[in-house]
């Protein structure tokens, strides 16, 4: 069953979104099959992302990854002010 993250992160500087695609590339390339992430703009300072995963054996197994990411982001001056997560119950498309 499929298991998605939702999270929100502040930034102390404005969203530079050509470096943050390539980040995500990078996170995604280590990244177990068939996951995926979209970020989105929620104001020039703040951005929000939502995760999907095959399963949740799938979201634990990049725990450490996840947790490596954080730390950079936290490093760099974005941080988590936001975190769900669970399993998808109903699903759609048109």
């Amino acid at each position: 069953m499929k298991f998605v993250i939702n999270t929100v992160w502040q930034h102390s500087n404005p969203i530079d979104w050509e470096k943050m695609q390539k980040m995500m590339d990078e996170a995604l390339s280590k990244a177990d099959s068939y996951c995926s992430v979209q970020w989105f703009e929620i104001d020039e300072m703040t951005h929000g992302s939502f995760a999907t995963f095959p399963s949740k054996e799938a979201f634990q197994n990049m725990r450490a990854t996840r947790e490596n990411q954080r730390k950079e982001a936290n490093d760099r001056g974005i941080k988590m002010i936001y975190e769900v997560y669970g399993y998808v119950k109903a699903e759609g498309s048109s």
